[in-house]
């Protein structure tokens, strides 16, 4: 029995290894994006959070990233200089405006992501409908630990450097 055991162990180290080196690669596109887009990586994060998650106001950006929202005002003003996103009238609050996407920026992203998505449709054909439920629980237990973590860290509070 032990030879499976250690199989297993090997297993869990290998799926921690490849989780570390998807991380790492996630960065680096993030980073080309943001260098091909001409924008920072805090610009790069509320245009992902507005195409996931719908136009949002403000206010909402700033608690979403932890920004004040007069830092996401000032970002939301590079971004339109940019002609990725415009300020839109909320239609179920009368002074209230959002930040959407503009119609660029959506032919600009769906040009650079459409074989992408694609090719991660074929790459999940190659699965049944139980393993996918195994995937997605395992993807979704990743990211609540790694929100978990974040809000610890954040709760800490920065570390004195040594010396100081």
């Amino acid at each position: 029995m032990p030879p499976v055991e250690n199989d297993r162990a090997e297993r869990e180290r290998s799926i921690g290894r490849t989780m570390a080196d998807l991380q790492a690669s996630i960065d680096a596109d993030d980073q080309a994006l943001a260098d091909h887009l001409g924008i920072g990586r805090t610009d790069l994060r509320c245009l992902d959070i507005v195409f996931r998650q719908g136009p949002q106001p403000v206010r909402q950006l700033a608690r979403l990233m932890r920004l004040t929202p007069g830092s996401v005002t000032t970002m939301t003003d590079r971004l339109i200089a940019a002609g990725y996103v415009h300020r839109v009238p909320d239609p179920t609050h009368g002074r209230r405006v959002l930040v959407t996407p503009t119609p660029h920026c959506v032919e600009i992203i769906t040009e650079l992501f459409g074989d992408r998505v694609a090719e991660a449709h074929a790459a999940l054909a190659r699965f049944d409908d139980a393993q996918l439920a195994a995937i997605e629980e395992f993807l979704g237990r990743s990211v609540a630990r790694h929100t978990t973590s974040a809000e610890h860290l954040q709760a800490l509070g920065r570390r004195p450097r040594p010396g100081r």
